[in-house]
């Protein structure tokens, strides 16, 4: 159960960013360093068969991906921001 609580918030920040609504910096960080987190975890997750090493990588792959996609929108965002100023 300690596992849920724990992932629900990067959910829900990955939610509101995947809809196209505009994060916060803080909930933007948040998102980033959970994201990049959770490929970590794995990453370094055992694994017995080399399909599990594969679905670890897989999902490994997708997490870092996310991760770019929050980066590139950051960046955009503070360009469009540093505009302005």
């Amino acid at each position: 159960m300690a596992n849920t609580a724990d992932s629900r918030p990067a959910a829900n920040a990955g939610t509101l960013a995947a809809s196209g609504r505009p994060l916060d910096p803080i909930q933007r960080q948040a998102a980033i360093e959970n994201t990049l987190s959770m490929a970590l975890h794995f990453v370094r997750r055992p694994a017995d068969t080399p399909a599990e090493r594969a679905a670890n990588l897989w999902a490994a792959t997708a997490r870092t991906n996310r991760a770019m996609t929050l980066l590139k929108a950051a960046s955009a965002e503070d360009a469009r921001t540093a505009g302005r100023a």
